[in-house]
């Protein structure tokens, strides 16, 4: 079925810091330390790659992933299969992404080491949940003890990683194409394992299987190589009862839009809290929601005509914690310690700065702009770029 609550120790490792012959294509993945205005895919009967000698030769870490056979996108930005057979003790990872990016993605931490340990944190022992029957929504679980914020709850890695750009570019059959032949490259049990998420219904052939599988299963990871955000695909079979929280659903929509979206792409309605209150509770709820949208405009608008203000970022908090979407606060922080910078008061922009770090790093991770942008408030308030823009031209 859905795997959630994989807020991992694999996405943790990778924010912390091929073979060049194919069946029918050629991708020149480059070494992390050149940079190339392209990656070039070619025919494997046409003329060599322009970039030096086999894959891997350059840089180690490289050595570790063979490429699919396949790219497609445009020919500046080609999207290929890249898999890692050895990865954690022979699982495997497929990641679906450009020359570029696999470039970066090899030397991170989690794919650097040769030590022979899994990524793994079940003990059975130590978990704090159990595993349910859930109606409408399969197995499921469910604490077993309270749970504080940032605790680990189960570790994994990912089947397939795919990157976001080439879901929203390159369309449902060229991505399936694609997702056939990170499947393929899988070791058998992983890939095993993946075909038996659920797909929320009938397919039409292996291609649309998997797209569908993407469609259910995955969710957003972080962004693996510095620039772009990633979609990951786990195997265990695991779904969340307030779902929308864990998958990158947004739940700053109104109740109806949340429900007809879940039952659309998941196949049921949530039944947390805040989604089965009654009438006059779910009215409150979208009237918030409103009022956040609503905010948003107003302290995102830096022009001497906004009616951006302190006492709004500090209700836009507010509105936040009434409606449990604890982890987004550093929306909401970020916006507070840029108002408070407004206005030349360093003591609340560093202290609503610190919060911000704090909470995107505990439920976004580090790669984030946000969070550097905090950073630097923190070190030199009253040299940021926003600082005083709301007293000038008033």
């Amino acid at each position: 079925m859905r795997k959630f609550l994989l807020l991992c120790q694999f996405t943790a490792a990778l924010a912390n810091t091929v073979q060049q012959h194919l069946e029918s294509q050629t991708c020149a993945v480059p070494s992390p330390l050149r940079i190339f205005d392209t990656q070039i895919c070619v025919s494997s009967d046409g003329p060599p790659a322009e970039h030096g000698g086999p894959l891997g030769e350059a840089s180690s870490p490289l050595k570790k992933w063979k490429s699919g056979g396949i790219c497609r996108g445009a020919r500046a930005d080609k999207f290929c299969v890249f898999t890692n057979e050895v990865f954690n003790r022979g699982e495997g990872v497929s990641i679906i992404t450009t020359a570029r990016s696999i470039s970066t993605i090899s030397t991170r931490p989690a794919f650097l080491t040769d030590k022979a340990e899994a990524i793994d944190s079940n003990s059975k022992s130590a978990v704090p949940y159990r595993e349910v029957e859930i109606p409408g929504k399969d197995i499921g679980l469910v604490a077993t003890r309270a749970i504080r914020a940032g605790e680990l709850i189960m570790a994994r890695t990912p089947a397939i990683m795919v990157n976001e750009n080439a879901i929203n570019t390159l369309g449902k059959k060229v991505v399936s194409e694609l997702l056939i032949r990170a499947a393929d490259n899988l070791p058998s049990q992983h890939r095993e394992s993946l075909l038996k998420l659920s797909t929320h219904g009938s397919t039409s052939d292996y291609g649309d299987k998997l797209y569908k599988i993407l469609q259910t299963n995955s969710f957003r990871t972080g962004y693996h190589d510095g620039i772009n955000p990633f979609y990951s695909l786990f195997t265990e079979e695991v779904v969340a009862k307030e779902i929308y929280l864990l998958k990158g659903f947004s739940p700053l929509q109104s109740h109806s839009t949340r429900q007809e979206k879940l039952q659309k792409e998941w196949g049921f309605k949530c039944s947390c809290q805040r989604c089965s209150a009654n009438a006059t509770a779910i009215a409150e709820s979208d009237r918030r929601v409103s009022q956040i949208h609503a905010l948003w405009k107003e302290l995102d608008d830096h022009s001497t005509t906004s009616k951006g203000s302190a006492d709004k970022a500090e209700l836009l908090i507010s509105l936040y914690e009434q409606e449990g979407i604890l982890g987004r606060l550093n929306e909401a922080y970020y916006r507070a310690a840029i108002e408070y910078i407004g206005i030349g008061n360093a003591e609340k922009a560093t202290k609503y700065a610190a919060l911000c770090i704090e909470n995107g790093l505990l439920f976004v991770g580090p790669d984030r702009p946000f969070v550097k942008n905090m950073q630097d408030l923190i070190a030199n308030p009253t040299g940021h770029p926003k600082w005083k823009f709301r007293l000038k031209d008033n």
